[in-house]
C-alpha cells in the first residue's frame, strides 16, 4: 500500500495538475508521469478503457510516483468497486447532482463504518492478501483513497450547499463542459451565463472550506488558483495541439 501523494498536496493547500487519458495506453501514462504531472485521470467514462486496461495504467502511475484517479462510466457501486479493487488511488465520479447521490458514492468508496464498500482481502488493492492485515488495509484505504465528485448540472449547483456537507468527499469538481451543454451552450464554457453558474459553484465550494476542481484551459489556471481552486487537469487533445503548434512555429510553417 502506498500513500496518496495527491491527497497530501491538497491537504497542504497546494494546487495539483493532472492529465486525462481516454484510451488504454500504459506507456503514455508512464510518459506523462515522468513529465511531472501530479496525477493521471484514467477516463473510463468517455474513453475506451475497461477495468483490465485500468490495471496496467495504474501500474504505470505507480512506476512514476503519480497518483491514479479513475473516472468510472457511472456511479454504480459495483462499477466503482471494480476499478478500486485494481489499485486505483481514487475516483472522479460523474454527474453527482443530489445529496442522496453524493452519499451513495461515499458508501461505494469507503469501507465500514464510513461507507458500504464491499470487502475482499485478496484484491490487487490489498496486495492480494500477502502483506497488510485486512483491518490495516481497510483503515489505510479509507484514509488514502481520494473521492472527487463532479458537479455538472444546474441541479447539482442548486444542491451544492447541501452536497458540500456530505462527509467523505475530498474534491468537488465543476464540470463546465456538460454544464454549458445543459444550459444551451454546447462547447462554449465561456458563455456569460455558464461562467456565472461556475462562479456560483466556486463561491459555494471555497466558502465551505472545501477543495475545488475546475475544467479550464491552461491560460485560466493561474486565475483560478488565485481564487482558491486547487485541482486541475488537462487532456491529451490540447497537449498535442500545443506541442504541434509549437513545432510548426519553430519550423516556420502553419499546418493547423
Amino acid at each position: 500500500m502506498k500513500k496518496n501523494g495527491l491527497k497530501a498536496k491538497l491537504a497542504a493547500g497546494k494546487p495539483v495538475y493532472g492529465a486525462m487519458v481516454q484510451f488504454p495506453d500504459a506507456d503514455l501514462v508512464e510518459m506523462l508521469g515522468y513529465a511531472g504531472f501530479d496525477w493521471i485521470l484514467i477516463d473510463a467514462e468517455h474513453g475506451s478503457i475497461n477495468e483490465n486496461d485500468c490495471l496496467q495504467m495504474v501500474r504505470a502511475c505507480e512506476l512514476t510516483d503519480t497518483t491514479s484517479i479513475v473516472r468510472p462510466p457511472n456511479s454504480q457501486p459495483d462499477t466503482i468497486l471494480r476499478f478500486l479493487d485494481r489499485g486505483a488511488q481514487g475516483v472522479q465520479v460523474p454527474h453527482v447532482s443530489t445529496v442522496e447521490s453524493a452519499r451513495a458514492v461515499v458508501n461505494a468508496v469507503r469501507y465500514p463504518p464510513f461507507g458500504k464498500r464491499g470487502l475482499m482481502g485478496a484484491t490487487r488493492a490489498a496486495s492480494y492478501g500477502f502483506r497488510e492485515s485486512i483491518p490495516d488495509f481497510v483503515k489505510f484505504s479509507n484514509e488514502e483513497i481520494l473521492l472527487c465528485v463532479m458537479i455538472e448540472e444546474q441541479e447539482a449547483i442548486r444542491n451544492l450547499p447541501e452536497i458540500l456537507k456530505v462527509e467523505g468527499i475530498d474534491v468537488f469538481f465543476i464540470g463546465a463542459g456538460d454544464l454549458a451543454a445543459e444550459m444551451g451552450y454546447p462547447g462554449d464554457k465561456n458563455a456569460p451565463l455558464v461562467q456565472k453558474a461556475v462562479a456560483q459553484a466556486m463561491q459555494y465550494i471555497i466558502g465551505a472550506g472545501k477543495v475545488g476542481g475546475l475544467s479550464c484551459d491552461e491560460k485560466q489556471i493561474k486565475e483560478f488558483v488565485g481564487a482558491g481552486m486547487q485541482y486541475f487537469h488537462t487532456t491529451m487533445t490540447p497537449l498535442v495541439k500545443f506541442a504541434a503548434n509549437h513545432f510548426w512555429n519553430l519550423v516556420g510553417e502553419r499546418r493547423m
